[in-house]
Protein backbone atom coordinates (compact mmCIF):
# COMPACT_ATOMS: atom_id res chain seq x y z
CA UNK A 1 0.00 0.00 0.00
CA UNK A 2 0.76 3.62 -0.55
CA UNK A 3 1.84 5.93 2.65
CA UNK A 4 -0.87 8.28 1.39
CA UNK A 5 -3.57 5.43 2.20
CA UNK A 6 -2.63 5.46 6.00
CA UNK A 7 -3.00 8.35 8.79
CA UNK A 8 -0.93 9.21 11.23
CA UNK A 9 0.00 11.85 14.75
CA UNK A 10 2.19 13.09 17.31
CA UNK A 11 -0.16 13.17 19.79
CA UNK A 12 0.67 15.49 23.02
CA UNK A 13 -2.83 14.80 24.48
CA UNK A 14 -5.53 12.86 24.59
CA UNK A 15 -7.84 12.48 21.29
CA UNK A 16 -10.34 10.62 19.07
CA UNK A 17 -7.85 9.90 16.20
CA UNK A 18 -10.34 7.99 14.05
CA UNK A 19 -14.28 8.30 14.01
CA UNK A 20 -14.43 6.05 11.56
CA UNK A 21 -13.48 1.99 11.12
CA UNK A 22 -9.83 1.64 10.71
CA UNK A 23 -6.51 -0.30 11.62
CA UNK A 24 -4.62 0.38 14.11
CA UNK A 25 -1.09 -0.33 12.70
CA UNK A 26 2.01 1.45 14.87
CA UNK A 27 2.34 3.53 18.00
CA UNK A 28 5.53 4.73 19.73
CA UNK A 29 5.12 6.09 22.96
CA UNK A 30 8.21 8.72 24.16
CA UNK A 31 8.60 9.34 27.81
CA UNK A 32 9.40 12.51 29.24
CA UNK A 33 11.77 10.98 31.56
CA UNK A 34 9.53 9.08 33.72
CA UNK A 35 7.79 5.76 33.82
CA UNK A 36 5.02 5.78 31.39
CA UNK A 37 2.12 3.45 32.87
CA UNK A 38 -0.85 4.97 31.71
CA UNK A 39 -0.77 5.65 28.07
CA UNK A 40 -3.62 3.40 26.41
CA UNK A 41 -5.15 3.15 22.96
CA UNK A 42 -8.87 1.81 22.90
CA UNK A 43 -11.23 0.91 19.88
CA UNK A 44 -13.89 3.13 20.54
CA UNK A 45 -14.33 7.33 20.61
CA UNK A 46 -13.33 7.87 24.01
CA UNK A 47 -11.53 5.99 27.31
CA UNK A 48 -14.34 3.98 27.90
CA UNK A 49 -14.11 2.16 24.97
CA UNK A 50 -12.41 -1.25 24.86
CA UNK A 51 -8.69 -1.34 25.55
CA UNK A 52 -6.22 -2.25 23.23
CA UNK A 53 -3.07 -1.71 24.91
CA UNK A 54 -1.47 0.06 27.44
CA UNK A 55 2.25 1.59 26.35
CA UNK A 56 3.60 0.73 29.43
CA UNK A 57 7.60 1.02 29.92
CA UNK A 58 10.06 1.76 32.93
CA UNK A 59 11.82 4.64 33.22
CA UNK A 60 14.63 3.14 30.40
CA UNK A 61 12.41 2.36 27.40
CA UNK A 62 10.16 3.80 25.00
CA UNK A 63 7.12 1.62 24.30
CA UNK A 64 6.54 0.62 20.74
CA UNK A 65 3.07 -1.24 19.48
CA UNK A 66 4.09 -3.13 16.56
CA UNK A 67 1.09 -5.89 15.81
CA UNK A 68 1.78 -8.63 13.34
CA UNK A 69 -1.41 -7.71 11.74
CA UNK A 70 -3.40 -4.83 12.07
CA UNK A 71 -6.08 -4.34 14.57
CA UNK A 72 -9.51 -3.81 13.58
CA UNK A 73 -11.32 -0.81 15.24
CA UNK A 74 -14.87 -0.82 14.01
CA UNK A 75 -15.73 2.30 16.54
CA UNK A 76 -12.79 4.14 16.08
CA UNK A 77 -9.54 4.88 17.42
CA UNK A 78 -8.75 6.74 21.00
CA UNK A 79 -5.71 7.48 22.94
CA UNK A 80 -5.78 8.44 26.29
CA UNK A 81 -2.00 10.15 27.23
CA UNK A 82 -0.82 9.46 30.18
CA UNK A 83 0.97 11.92 32.68
CA UNK A 84 4.80 10.83 31.99
CA UNK A 85 4.51 10.31 28.44
CA UNK A 86 6.25 13.17 26.47
CA UNK A 87 4.28 12.41 23.28
CA UNK A 88 2.86 9.09 20.91
CA UNK A 89 3.66 8.15 17.47
CA UNK A 90 0.28 6.86 16.03
CA UNK A 91 -0.30 5.62 12.51
CA UNK A 92 -3.72 4.10 11.17
CA UNK A 93 -5.60 3.49 8.08
CA UNK A 94 -9.06 4.71 7.73
CA UNK A 95 -11.31 1.95 6.10
CA UNK A 96 -15.03 3.00 5.66
CA UNK A 97 -18.21 4.76 7.49
CA UNK A 98 -17.81 7.07 10.26
CA UNK A 99 -19.28 5.78 13.54
CA UNK A 100 -21.09 7.17 16.50
CA UNK A 101 -19.00 8.02 19.20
Amino acid sequence: MESKEYSWAWVTSSRVLSRRDCELIYAHAISDGGEIKDTWLYHGGDATGEPIINLQMGTRGNPKFTPKEPVYCANGLYLSKGSSTEGVFVQWRELGQRVKV
